[in-house]
């Protein structure tokens, strides 16, 4: 008998992820002339920049999170959007409320009563992030699980909310949540696939100096996440017409994302005050940032994450290690 270092028996998550879809048979499927693998068994897919994600409407990619206790006392169900390097990238599997995007008008640092497109400075990524406790209003309040008033309509306008049941529990979870690089490139259009958002999210394209990156603990959805959550294989259209019911229909993030309308983190290169939304019908368009749509937080964790049981299915979530 030989002793075995317990690091050694750990499953990681994003490496289990990984190793299911590099050990399954793929179909290939084309979508706006790109080619890719997808892996029908599990439900993954590889995007055109080599990251392994989710796709369709397959039932592998539950994970109980922002526990009381790890691995399974008082959870959250949350879902895995995919592997991105060696980091896992997950959405909460329903809304936190309605708010927001950025209300600030003309005065309070705005060009128009319209509200600014400037996530490093918006008024809801101050709501989901640490460090922002000294702001009267909407600061750190989720991060911290507490109650206040929140940005909700225009001409800096508020409504009460209360995170206490469904922001971030403790800092046991807290210290789970990765500090990590996003990406504010824009565009001018929602008709595009999934492989040309995630190359403009990428890019300097945006509104007079706005910043193109931010680092950060919780932010919102890219297009290409929601694009690339539909499966391409049945779903041939740009994002402005993803209401089409074949694209809807077979998007695992649809229902999560849009029982209304749900904001999105890319905003429009062409005006300082419209961000992407998906509308209730699946499409992705452009909302003006005082407008009141759902909040899903997205967040990523680090590579030492393991997982300590469950196959992922809606009856069996992951359970990590912790």
């Amino acid at each position: 008998m030989s002793l075995v270092p317990q690091k050694t028996l750990s499953n990681p998550l994003a490496t289990h992820i990984t190793n299911l879809y590099n050990n399954s048979t793929k179909t290939n499927v084309t979508n706006n002339g790109i080619k890719y693998q997808y892996d029908i068994t599990n439900g993954l897919m590889k995007d055109a920049d080599g990251n392994i994600r989710y796709s369709g409407l397959g039932d592998r990619n539950y994970v109980l999170f922002n526990c009381n206790t790890y691995p399974n006392t008082s959870c959250e169900t949350w879902r895995i959007i995919g592997t991105f390097g060696n980091k896992t990238k997950l959405i909460r599997n329903s809304s936190i409320g309605e708010y927001s995007w950025d209300n600030k008008d003309t005065s309070t640092g705005a060009k128009s009563a319209y509200g600014k497109n400037d996530w490093t400075d918006a008024r809801l990524m101050k709501l989901l992030n640490p460090s922002y406790e000294s702001e009267t209003t909407g600061g750190s309040l989720y991060y911290n699980a507490k109650s206040g008033n929140c940005y909700a309509g225009q001409n800096n306008a508020t409504t009460t909310c209360n995170f206490t049941s469904t922001g971030i529990k403790n800092d046991t979870t807290r210290n789970l949540i990765s500090n990590t690089t996003y990406y504010l490139g824009g565009w001018n259009s929602t008709s595009v696939y999934p492989n040309q958002i995630y190359e403009y999210e990428r890019g300097t394209t945006v509104y007079t100096e706005r910043p193109t990156i931010w680092q950060g603990k919780i932010a919102l959805p890219y297009p290409s996440d929601y694009g690339y959550a539909t499966d391409l294989g049945k779903c041939s259209q740009t994002l402005y017409n993803y209401d089409d019911s074949i694209c809807t229909s077979n998007n695992w993030m649809k229902s999560i994302l849009a029982p209304n309308y749900g904001w999105l983190l890319t905003t429009s290169s062409s005006d300082s005050y419209s961000t992407w939304p998906v509308g209730s019908r699946g499409f992705v368009g452009s909302g003006i940032t005082y407008n009141t749509y759902g909040i899903v937080p997205v967040l990523s964790l680090s590579s030492e994450l393991s997982i300590k049981a469950g196959t992922g299915s809606s009856s069996a979530p992951y359970q990590l290690s912790v």
